[in-house]
């Protein structure tokens, strides 16, 4: 009964928070990018302090050569993409138009079958673009100014996990503080293993984007693919999708090699699915080597936060619904043993360590000083009034 009620708990938490996201989309947002990244940059913030260098001066230089390794890949990328993204509209434009006028004659020749009624060619153009002529692109430049508020907030949550990457001590020390002193050792261990887990994702699944955006962009470029740059780096980003992620970036590639020819578009396919094949089952075990999410936890928060936040919330669902699997796993796996017999069991060992300590502290000096007899008063009284507690 006890255990049907923790999971019943459980399942009203995970709704209570749903329903927060669905709320308060951005913020969510916002704080769960901060919390991702503050996680992913920890342990080579915790490397540069292993060299000697103060945790302020970790924090801002990992932060800084973040800064400056994302602005260089948008700086070098930005320019190729944006040349290569008109040729490919046009690309889908003019495939389109083959495609509906061998439709339109196999309704002529074969009256039997049935041919759905397309959109026509002029409306698809009118539907990606204001003027076909000039190439501007309306629902383009709605994506733009979308992607600038995105940038925003993005630069809003890299600003807090800055702050929480240099406070990460101060609110460790206050979220410990809101539990009993017998459970903030395994609370301790449990965040640390907690921040270790997600930040090791993260990082594996950013290493394996960029490894195979580079090897799908020199493939592309090898078999004359139309807008090799453009195509893969749209796979390496719908890649990142969650369970259907990786059928798109096949048909993606597909799709940018029908625009040459079919033998090149089934080998970009082939190509693509290989590349995607080895980084899952052999680059990323390597890098990464804690456990996966639930299917079924995913798919929900898949649901939930897509809804809510959109192409953002399909991103951030993984590493998510780990963070959600390890605290319930926590709740439903912890210790049952009976509290009583392992703290008098404890209490035994302490006080025949605590004799054996000041035994061997008289042998050797033949008198305690001061100093040490405070201490160890100290402790006759620490276990005394564990021995006397309820």
């Amino acid at each position: 009964m006890k255990r049907f009620a923790l999971i019943a708990f459980v399942v009203l938490l995970v709704l209570s928070f749903l329903v927060i996201v669905w709320r308060l989309q951005n913020v969510v947002y916002i704080f769960l990018v901060a919390l991702l990244i503050a996680a992913t940059l920890e342990r080579p913030i915790e490397r540069v302090q292993k060299w000697g260098a103060p945790r302020w001066l970790a924090v801002l230089s990992l932060y800084l050569v973040a800064m400056v390794l994302s602005g260089a890949v948008v700086v070098f990328l930005f320019t190729p993409l944006i040349s290569e993204l008109d040729p490919f509209v046009q690309d889908i434009l003019s495939k389109y138009g083959l495609l509906q006028n061998q439709l339109a004659q196999m309704a002529d020749t074969n009256r039997g079958i049935l041919i759905l009624n397309l959109p026509r060619t002029d409306d698809v153009a009118a539907m990606i673009v204001t003027n076909p002529d000039t190439g501007i692109a309306e629902g383009l430049i709605t994506s733009a100014q979308r992607m600038l508020n995105m940038l925003g907030e993005l630069a809003l949550a890299f600003v807090i996990s800055v702050y929480w990457s240099m406070g990460n001590d101060r609110f460790e020390r206050i979220w410990l503080s809101l539990v009993a002193p017998a459970q903030r050792t395994s609370l301790r261990r449990f965040i640390n293993d907690l921040e270790a887990r997600i930040g090791a994702y993260v990082r594996s699944e950013l290493a394996q984007t960029v490894m195979v955006a580079a090897v799908l962009a020199m493939i592309f470029i090898l078999i004359n693919l139309h807008s090799p740059l453009l195509v893969a780096a749209l796979v390496a980003f719908l890649w990142l999708i969650p369970i259907y992620g990786g059928a798109l970036a096949v048909i993606v590639a597909m799709l940018g090699g029908w625009f040459v020819n079919l033998p090149t578009a089934a080998l970009a396919a082939g190509a693509t699915f290989l590349v995607l094949l080895i980084s899952e089952y052999l680059v990323q075990p390597r890098l990464y080597r804690g456990r996966h999410y639930w299917g079924i936890l995913m798919a929900i928060l898949l649901l939930a936060l897509g809804d809510a936040l959109g192409l953002i919330g399909l991103l951030i669902a993984p590493p998510v619904a780990l963070l959600v699997q390890m605290v319930i796993e926590r709740l439903l796996d912890r210790e049952q043993a009976p509290a009583d017999l392992s703290s008098q069991a404890t209490l035994a060992s302490v006080c025949e360590e605590l004799s054996a300590l000041k035994a061997r502290l008289e042998g050797d000096s033949g008198q305690l000083t001061p100093t040490v007899k405070d201490l160890t008063a100290r402790l006759d009284k620490l276990v005394d009034d564990a021995a006397t507690a309820p």
